[in-house]
């Protein structure tokens, strides 16, 4: 391990030592400052970087390099910041007076330096005794300045350790904050305990900084952090778990010696971290999924094993239990044949015998699940269900969705309040956990949750934990949409079992001359070419671009949303209009068509460095369940003004204020992912499909999109491209147990 952690490596960058005489800039929550300094033989210089809490009379010694600033000149760009002791008595008190030391304000400062004079850090440093000896200061006053002294130089020092690992400003002050002097040892004893724990330390970081702290790439220590990278990677690529043995040849890919990994292995199980589980292919014995992958050997009744994160685990296997429990057989239809023909009668809609099955099944069964594609009757069998439970009487109902505007779909398609799930279980922010569990169930009778397809294992097993015994739950979605975005595929899993009751709505109800959204969707799933279709006066709802070049496809794109159709069908573009594509990246993916959409429909909005590329006037997309904000992951509005530190958005209609640290919870949304719209409809939806996007060109993904369209839908692609999407049904594989746990 290297003698000071903090040290620079030789000839890595330089460094600058001197006094601050004056902060031009501090910027509170993220560590970057602005100062100027007097440094011997430079005379007065500015210096700028991730500099932490610093005051006027502080000693400075900076890690970077200088640089020249197309603006301000010449200046030092310091990567981190070490509080060293000054050397004049003028700059003793200054450096003591600067309120870097709890309670040691200028008056205070004067006086000490004057009582020890060149000897008055080492008498700070001596406690409260030497302290008793300035006139006025009492044994009290003594005590607490010795503290905030200590106090001061410890969190600098610490700081300054933690800078040199490579952390940044607020996560070195936040490291601090949490274990004060402990945080250096914990870092240098497992820098990848960060991963997760520190949001922003992602394991790239972690792996860097155990480099700097001397830890070997063959360790125990480093396998440990390996191991739960690969499972965290795995849980956002839609896993539970990972196979044992895709795990173990990963490992050992980087370099890893196998005393290491079992080291390694044994270590994050004992911790409680990770779980390894046996399991049987067939289904039987411990009742896990088959987990064989094409990479796996194929051995029939042979067990394999594979890696859980211990809380996908619990939530895999607690879901499971739940769905037992609300599959146990219960009472007697919840309405009677009158009140069923009643209802019907009360309406226009005459269902179909698909979904005459599903209302029988929704009030007989504590726990079913309807399925279907777009047109097929979803929303108007659930209103015609809740016609029959409110003619029946006596029934507690709630209705709710993964996402705030799903849920506001589902509650102006049914007339009847519902809410995000989150919201319904009364997520705590404070604790990341909900109120209503078993202990404290929801206060119904009957429970519908709409978008089913969009709720991984551990929004699914909260969820049904909370439904208290004798209650009836109807999950509703489209099996064939993308999955989660979280792990797990829940509603696929749920409709493959055969003991859970399940409904596939089938007959197209959403057809009428010159309509070709549901036409199209259709053709999609069952591996066709979709049609665009024309009236005779050339009216339609789904159209077909075909252009190969990309540029000249975004040229087009661009041409449709700011021109055609605000033009021909009125829309707004804002307010009305979805653009999707399958990717960031590239000529035709979101980051580049939102660049280009702002340019072209934003032209003037102002725009600040630390804000890029958000501008004034910009239409953004929230990006993360904020409850103290009461914002949500998918909720839109518009940047309304971006000053020094801060961005003001209306989302919903409020102001909201976002720092520097939580801009990032925006995103421009003139163009989103198809992830990121699921659950969401417009009036009017253009989806770009270019030979870029080959990775993510699937099926489900293509149908997933045309299906959030209610009124028009334009696909602009390559022929290719098109052909590519729908001909691949191929669905990356989904590791998990849920299936086996209930077959």
């Amino acid at each position: 391990m290297p003698d000071h952690p903090s040290k620079p490596a030789p000839n890595a960058h330089e460094s600058l030592a001197g006094q601050v005489v004056a902060v031009i800039f501090q910027g509170e929550d993220t560590g970057f400052a602005v100062v100027s300094l007097r440094v011997e033989d430079e005379g007065y210089v500015t210096a700028a970087g991730s500099l932490g809490s610093v005051h006027e009379g502080e000693f400075l010694r900076l890690h970077g390099k200088w640089t020249k600033h197309p603006k301000f000149g010449r200046q030092f760009q310091a990567q981190w910041a070490e509080h060293t002791s000054p050397t004049s008595l003028d700059g003793l008190e200054k450096y003591i007076g600067s309120g870097t030391f709890p309670g040691v304000g200028p008056d205070m400062a004067k006086r000490l330096v004057a009582h020890f004079g060149e000897r008055t850090l080492d008498a700070l440093e001596g406690g409260q005794v030497n302290l008793q000896d300035v006139p006025g200061i009492g044994p009290k006053r003594a005590e607490a300045l010795a503290e905030g002294f200590q106090e001061g130089r410890e969190r600098h020092r610490v700081l300054a350790e933690l800078r040199g690992f490579g952390l940044g400003g607020n996560h070195a002050s936040a490291l601090y904050e949490r274990w004060q002097a402990r945080a250096i040892e914990r870092v240098q004893a497992d820098p990848y305990a960060l991963v997760g724990d520190l949001r922003g330390v992602g394991f790239q970081t972690a792996d860097a900084i155990a480099r700097t702290v001397g830890i070997p790439l063959d360790s125990a220590v480093r396998a440990r952090g390996v191991l739960l990278h690969l499972l965290r990677e795995a849980g956002r690529e839609g896993h539970t778990c990972l196979p044992e043995m895709q795990v173990l040849e990963k490992l050992d890919e980087l370099g890893l010696g196998q005393d290491s990994i079992v080291e390694g292995i044994q270590g994050a199980i004992q911790a409680g971290r990770v779980l390894l589980i046996s399991i049987d292919p067939t289904g039987n014995s411990q009742g896990y999924a088959d987990l064989r992958a094409p990479e796996l050997p194929d051995g029939e009744g042979v067990a394999e094993k594979a890696f859980y994160l211990t809380e996908l685990h619990e939530a895999e296997a607690g879901l499971a239990e739940q769905v037992q429990r609300l599959l146990a057989p219960g009472d007697d239809a919840l309405a009677t044949p009158e009140q069923v023909l009643g209802a019907i009668e009360r309406t226009a809609f005459r269902p179909d015998e698909s979904q005459r099955l599903a209302l029988e099944m929704a009030l007989s069964a504590h726990l079913a699940v309807v399925t279907g594609g777009p047109g097929t009757g979803k929303t108007t069998t659930l209103r015609l269900l809740l016609e029959i439970l409110a003619a029946a009487g006596g029934h507690e109902v709630r209705l709710a969705s993964p996402t705030g505007r799903a849920a506001k779909r589902l509650q102006e398609a049914t007339g009847y309040e519902a809410s995000t799930i989150h919201r319904l279980l009364g997520f705590d922010p404070a604790t990341g956990g909900f109120r209503h569990d078993e202990s404290e169930p929801l206060d119904l009778d009957y429970l519908i949750v709409d978008e089913v397809s969009m709720m991984d294992v551990q929004l699914a097993h909260s969820l049904l934990q909370a439904v208290p015994d004798g209650a009836r739950v109807l999950l509703v979605g489209d099996a064939d949409q993308l999955p989660s975005v979280g792990p797990g595929a829940v509603l696929r899993d749920l409709v493959t079992v055969a003991t859970v009751p399940t409904t596939r709505l089938k007959q197209i109800h959403r057809q009428g001359e010159g309509s070709g959204i549901t036409e199209a969707a259709h053709a999609i799933l069952h591996g066709e070419m979709p049609q665009a279709v024309t009236t005779p006066s050339g009216n339609g709802d789904f159209f077909l671009a075909f252009l190969d070049d990309a540029e000249q496809a975004a040229e087009m794109t661009e041409r449709i949303i700011a021109e055609r159709i605000p033009e021909k069908y009125g829309f707004d573009v804002g307010r009305d209009l979805l653009l999707l594509s399958p990717m960031y990246r590239g000529p035709l993916g979101v980051d580049e068509l939102n660049r280009r959409l702002s340019d072209c429909l934003n032209p003037n909005g102002e725009e600040v460095a630390w804000a890029a590329p958000l501008r004034t006037g910009d239409h953004v997309m929230v990006v993360r369940n904020d409850y103290d904000r009461e914002t949500f992951n998918g909720d839109t509005g518009e940047v309304i003004s971006i000053g020094k530190e801060e961005l003001v958005a209306e989302i919903n209609g409020s102001p909201q204020h976002y720092g520097r640290e939580d801009v990032k919870d925006l995103i421009p949304a003139y163009c989103v992912t198809v992830h990121r719209a699921q659950g969401s409809e417009a009036r009017a939806v253009v989806i770009v499909l270019g030979n870029t996007h080959y990775p993510m060109l699937r099926r489900n993904l293509l149908y997933t999109a045309v299906t959030r369209g209610k009124e028009l839908v334009v696909v602009v692609c390559s022929k290719s491209a098109l052909r590519r999407a729908v001909t691949n049904d191929f669905e990356r594989t989904r590791y998990g147990g849920l299936v086996a746990r209930l077959a």
